[in-house]
């Protein structure tokens, strides 16, 4: 698949099961940014979904979803490989007993993924409790985050029919236009090897997403004009940024609209 194209998919019509997304891949490569962006829009349509944070060394995803508040992320009491592992079972056993939507961050998380899938296969699992597993890669402009989400995919822990992969422009270098930062993924003999078995997409740069942070705002609060941390909305430009930015990942993801919460 070309990965600067939005290909139709005609096999993602909604169903009614609920939906678990693991986000994969290297640290810092954007996973946050897409399972945040989903749970937003999950909630904003009234879907009811859970965040669950397994990520052992960056669990950025907390920081948006405290523990312990109404909403808030799920997080495993250690950070021993055997203990998120199980901690794993649990959550998604939960997810499958209440059948919400679940997103899960399991960002450089193959070697707790490895000793999980001694425990349970998780894509089994899933298809036996009446859940759609949805796979999702994050991987920056750098040959070595698409090598590691090659060796997690070949190794089938989260294998499943609904894979996406997400190029994050975000971190294309200031002065380097994003159009070419990813040509090296379709020049990779082994993503050529599985492209006809999964879908791309490029995630587009969001230029004010650390004021926002900053703000405690979400992407919707921000548009809507809500005041932030220093009482103040962000300014109209930045709205119109945030607004362009949600639209445009609407559209990259509308020909995978019915894999998502």
């Amino acid at each position: 698949m070309n990965i600067h194209a939005i290909e139709e998919v005609k096999d993602t019509v909604a169903d009614s099961r609920p939906v678990l997304a693991v986000r994969l891949g290297r640290g810092r490569t954007g996973g946050t940014t897409v399972l945040d962006f989903l749970v937003q829009r999950a909630r904003r349509r009234g879907t009811m979904i859970k965040v669950a944070d397994g990520d052992r060394r960056n669990a950025t995803l907390s920081d948006l979803y405290p523990v312990g508040k109404a909403g808030g992320a799920l997080r495993p009491e250690g950070t021993e490989i055997g203990d998120v592992a199980e901690w794993v079972t649990e959550v998604v056993s939960q997810m499958a007993d209440e059948q919400v939507s679940m997103v899960l961050d399991m960002g450089a998380g193959d070697e707790v993924l490895e000793a999980h899938a001694k425990q349970m296969n998780l894509a089994e699992f899933c298809e036996a409790s009446g859940i759609a597993l949805l796979a999702i890669y994050t991987l920056g402009p750098r040959p070595a985050d698409l090598h590691h989400a090659l060796g997690i995919y070949e190794k089938g822990y989260v294998r499943s029919e609904r894979t996406l992969f997400v190029a994050n422009e975000s971190l294309v270098e200031n002065g380097k236009g994003a159009g070419g930062a990813f040509d090296f993924i379709m020049e990779d003999p082994r993503y050529r090897a599985i492209e006809d078995d999964i879908r791309s997409i490029r995630m587009p740069k969001l230029a004010c997403m650390e004021a926002m942070r900053d703000e405690k705002l979400s992407l919707y609060e921000a548009v809507e004009g809500e005041r932030g941390a220093s009482g103040r909305p962000m300014s109209l430009g930045h709205q119109f940024i945030i607004k362009t930015w949600i639209n445009r990942m609407e559209q990259r993801l509308a020909p995978v609209e019915g894999w998502l919460p």
